[in-house]
């Protein structure tokens, strides 16, 4: 997030949608809508209570769902009229959308054409009713609705519930069917994979653990069905309280006498042996006798294929060892370390498990961090593979309901603020994790034994006291595997359960991406991007589905087509990723496309994962999204008092210095400038040196009329930022002031430089110099200059010339050529882009049409241009986009002579008084002043002139807003008011083109007139 979303410049160029002809309905794992080319539909099939009306049709099927069903669910407080009426205008909207009337068809009862609309769920019903379980089993990602919510509608919750229950179970029978056909045919493996899939889906089920220890029995892994019965004895005691099942011991014991060699890691428990609850004896299961390393390594090798579980209890060294003879002599002496430390501290972590599982309370447990993870051995050990473990490690914690994990991104991204990067002590570690906020720091060795299996020693650290509060070591036969296991092992010292499945469903499967992401990874945080592209871009070479590679990739790539589109294939694979890491993708994807979920996604980062700046940043962003600008004062502050260390540096990856420029702008947005001022000298002394706050005081003192101190601050810049910047500050500071001459000046310059960037941003500025002058055919013609340079570029961050091409035919009485050309800047939109986006371009350009349309006569298409333009600003996130309508109803009421419904609508329009729509302001001030009510437009016109050349008020000419306002000083009789905007109107227009001479002789003629 480099920057202000604001529209200070427009966004780029605007996108189209493309109708796609077969319709997709993803109901397992979510619920999404896309066409044929899987990507999204816009428009109604994206609004919530729509989606819910195609859930119901996808769940019902052939059999359909009545009206009243329908109705009952999705609109149970409406009355008899206003219910039928809503469902009937969400069927119109969702047939238009889906590109066709017979996509839902019936009368009474509503069903899907399935030759135009197909459903995951429909299709997992069929197959289940048919008995193909495989293709059952591959359609069902995930729980019906996973993570659909409606609000205020508990019916359609309940039912939701419901389907979801059923569905499952019918994917657990799939399981079973499958899981008992592969044994049948004597493939124990496969039997294997379906037992372990449903002891996820139900890891309390003594029938299915004992279904699963009979399966790795009969494939000769012993072991590893003693290993499942320990997790189940675990599970079953920390959630239930109970006893486990005698059929799980009876097996366990009858497999151990069966190979008596080969133990388990703990033994199966008896009922009598488990531990009171309330005890605070340290008899827990894993302090109990250990078998020999010799067992353990027989263990890991056995298992190093399958799904791990936590291995055996044991005390890990402090400091990191050196080679394999020490490692050795290590292991041998681990045997009476772990009965010292554990017997020290196992009766007060137990008391600590006690309580949080006596209570309930998932918040009192402890947040944790990933510290140093030291690789015991070879350099290109510790290179490629210590890093990814700590990473996973993070990661898969944070899958732990109830755990709270600083993430290893921020771990990392502060190392860099206090520069212990190249620091590996444990005491660095420890000192960034209190930072963060973390309770306890988990630190760990990590050794490759000779058969090649991983080991894990974790150890939990108390950050206030250093205290070492527990000790483990695990084993898997690969990275994901070793992180499974330590994520279970330290999941259940921490009173919590094991997530389902391995980290790898969820990140990656190849060692190799995640390696590269996170080299990525420190890159980025160095202010690296082109190199942190790259190691993105080699990770996902890897594996083309590894959602965060992609994310960070976006975040990464400076170029704003190509992020866009990166940002795109995130957002599409962020159903990969951890819950945490899914919420970060979309609300960064939200934020981009300024969607309506922004909001709620960011206040469900910040309860979820309070230790993120990314939650309380994107909820003040939202905030000032949405027009409620002080509001999102306070979320932005925390994030500066969680990332107070961001701003030490001038050149890094900042979540402060995002704060505090929306801190600044939010103060703007209210025209409150003093306020706005004291932001960024305050962010200047914090950072100063750095670029940023430096423009943001620069624009504010400008827009104050302090030009003097603007330009010193110009001065400073200058050293920073490249010549093409600093001509365009520098030319917008002298178009500002009038100094039209030597602002042209300067942009033709600018015009012979060879860098073709440079040449486009001078003509766009020379476009805005010569209409303020009221110089209209130079502008024009300058337009088509602008139009010709882009061509040639490859991208850029400018919309494309026809917006501005479309408002100086406006600006030149032209309108019927300017609404013909806002109405195809309307159509003129890309398939790849995000409903929203989609939306509020077209919101946008149809009200710059309605006014043109308006000028030219046209008053009979306002009133659908008004609906229009409502429907697509309530797809955006955006309050300006959301209020829009208002203004083209405004246009419409005035030209029918109603004042004052025209007024109010007007006001209803303005989402900032400084940087919103300008024309809102410009027809309520004339409204104003028609009805004697000249200082009350006084205070609509002066905030315009504080705001942007560009953006919003790129369709207005500012000289106008001056002639306008001199006239309402002059009503008000404020004489040297009114003298000093005339007089900007007469030296602006000194030279205009022969349609505005009038004007500006009547401007001269009434300074003259009050200067006498």
């Amino acid at each position: 997030m480099a920057g202000v979303f604001l529209p200070l410049r427009l966004a780029s160029k605007p996108h189209s949608v493309r109708i796609a002809d077969v319709i997709r309905i993803h109901t397992l794992g979510g619920l999404s809508v896309r066409g044929d080319d899987a990507r999204p539909l816009t428009g109604a099939a994206s609004q919530p209570r729509r989606m819910a009306l195609l859930a119901l049709l996808a769940r019902a099927g052939e059999r359909g769902v009545s009206r009243e069903k329908l109705l009952a669910l999705l609109w149970p407080d409406t009355d008899d009229e206003r219910g039928p009426r809503a469902l009937a205008q969400a069927l119109y909207a969702l047939r238009k959308d889906l590109g066709a009337d017979d996509a839902i068809s019936g009368a009474r009862e509503l069903r899907f054409d399935p030759a135009i609309v197909s459903s995951d769920v429909a299709e997992f019903t069929s197959a289940v009713a048919r008995g193909d379980d495989s293709r059952a089993v591959a359609l069902y990602e995930g729980p019906f609705l996973d993570g659909f919510h409606l609000p205020s509608t508990d019916a359609f919750s309940r039912w939701a519930e419901q389907e979801r229950a059923a569905l499952a179970h019918d994917y657990a029978r799939t399981l079973e069917s499958l899981a008992r056909t592969a044994r049948t045919r004597g493939d124990n493996a496969e039997s294997i994979t379906w037992w372990r899939k449903l002891a996820a889906l139900d890891p309390l089920n003594a029938r299915v653990t004992v279904q699963l220890m009979e399966a790795l029995a009969a494939s000769g892994d012993r072991a590893g069905a003693l290993k499942q019965a320990h997790v189940y004895q675990l599970l079953v005691q920390q959630e239930l309280d109970l006893p486990p099942d005698r059929e799980v011991l009876i097996l366990a014991e009858r497999v151990r006498q069966s190979n008596p060699s080969t133990d388990a890691p703990s033994g199966p428990i008896r009922p009598s042996e488990i531990p009171d609850r309330g005890a605070t004896s340290d008899a827990r299961p894993e302090s109990r006798a250990q078998p020999s390393t010799e067992s353990q390594r027989t263990v890991a090798s056995e298992t190093a294929d399958r799904i791990p579980t936590p291995a055996i209890a044991r005390n890990t060294s402090t400091k990191p060892q050196r080679d394999i003879g020490r490692s050795r002599r290590f292991e041998l002496a681990a045997g009476a370390m772990i009965v010292v430390a554990i017997a020290a501290l196992g009766a007060t972590w137990a008391r600590s498990v006690s309580k949080h599982r006596a209570s309930g309370d998932e918040q009192s447990r402890p947040i944790v961090a990933i510290g140093r993870i030291a690789a015991f051995g070879s350099d290109s050990l510790r290179s490629n593979l210590a890093a990814p473990v700590a990473d996973l490690l993070a990661t898969s914690l944070a899958r732990v309901p109830g755990v709270r994990v600083v993430s290893q991104t921020r771990m990392l991204e502060l190392m860099h603020r206090v520069g212990t990067t190249g620091d590996t002590a444990a005491g660095s570690f420890i000192d960034v994790a209190r930072r963060a906020g973390a309770a306890e720091v988990i630190d760990g060795t990590l050794y490759v034994r000779p058969n090649g299996t991983l080991r894990l020693d974790l150890r939990r650290i108390d950050v206030e006291t250093g205290a070492i509060g527990d000790a483990n070591s695990v084993e898997g036969g690969d990275v994901f595997a070793l992180v499974d296991s330590g994520t279970a092992r330290i999941a259940t010292t921490l009173g919590a359960n094991a997530p389902a499945g391995s980290i790898s469903e969820v990140t990656t499967r190849s060692v190799t991406a995640y390696r590269m992401y996170a080299q990525g990874l420190r890159a980025f945080y160095l202010g690296d991007m082109q190199t942190a592209l790259g190691f993105f871009d080699a990770a996902l070479a890897e594996d083309s589905s590894f959602a965060l590679a992609a994310y960070y990739g976006a975040k990464a790539d400076r170029v704003p087509s190509t992020s866009g589109i990166r940002l795109e294939r995130a957002m599409r694979l962020a159903t990969r990723a951890t819950d945490r890491e899914r919420l970060i993708i979309l609300a960064g994807w939200a934020y981009s496309v300024s969607a309506p979920a922004l909001r709620q996604l960011a206040e469900t980062l910040s309860t979820r994962y309070p230790t993120e700046t990314e939650g309380p940043l994107y909820a003040g962003i939202a905030r000032i999204y949405e027009g409620d600008f002080l509001a999102g004062l306070e979320p932005l502050e925390r994030v500066l008092r969680m990332d107070s260390l961001g701003i030490n540096n001038v050149h890094r990856m900042c979540a402060a210095c995002d704060a505090l420029l929306w801190r600044v702008s939010a103060y703007e947005l209210v025209d409150s400038l003093p306020a706005a001022e004291r932001e960024a000298r305050r962010w200047l002394r914090l950072q100063p040196g750095s670029v940023q706050p430096t423009r943001a005081l620069m624009r504010i003192l400008e827009s104050e009329g302090r030009t003097r101190e603007a330009d010193s601050l110009l001065g400073i810049t200058a050293a920073m930022e490249p010549r093409g910047a600093v001509v365009d500050l520098k030319a917008e500071s002298l178009i500002r002031n009038g100094e039209y001459a030597a602002a042209d000046r300067l942009l033709d310059s600018q015009l012979r430089q060879p860098d073709l960037e440079q040449q486009v941003e001078a003509c766009w500025y020379l476009t805005l110099s010569a209409r303020e002058q009221g110089r209209l055919a130079a502008a024009l013609d300058d337009t088509h200059r602008w139009r010709r340079l882009v061509g040639e570029m490859r991208h850029t961050t400018r919309p494309p010339i026809s917006v501005l091409e479309a408002q100086v035919q406006f600006e030149m009485g032209h309108s019927a050529i300017a609404a013909a050309l806002f109405d195809s800047i309307s159509r003129q939109t890309e398939t790849a882009y995000e409903p929203s986006l989609v939306a509020r371009n077209r919101a946008w350009m149809l009200a710059q049409a309605a006014g043109a349309r308006l000028a030219a006569g046209d008053t009979i298409s306002l009133s659908r241009l008004a609906d229009s333009v409502q429907m697509l600003g309530a797809q955006s996130g955006y309050g300006r986009d959301r209020r829009l309508y208002h203004h083209v109803r405004g246009l419409l009421l005035a030209a029918r002579g109603d004042r004052a419904d025209a007024i109010s609508e007007f006001k209803s329009a303005i989402y900032s008084v400084s940087i919103g729509y300008t024309r809102s302001n410009y027809e309520l001030a004339r409204l104003l002043l028609r009805d004697g009510k000249p200082r009350a437009a006084v205070a609509y016109l002066q905030p315009p002139l504080h705001g942007s050349l560009e953006a919003s008020n790129t369709y207005l000419n500012r000289i106008e807003l001056h002639e306008l306002l001199a006239q309402a000083w002059d009503a008000a009789g404020t004489r040297d008011s009114a003298a000093a905007h005339y007089a900007v109107v007469a030296r602006a227009w000194a030279a205009a083109d022969p349609m505005l001479l009038p004007r500006e002789k009547a401007a001269q003629a009434r300074l003259a007139a009050l200067r006498r």
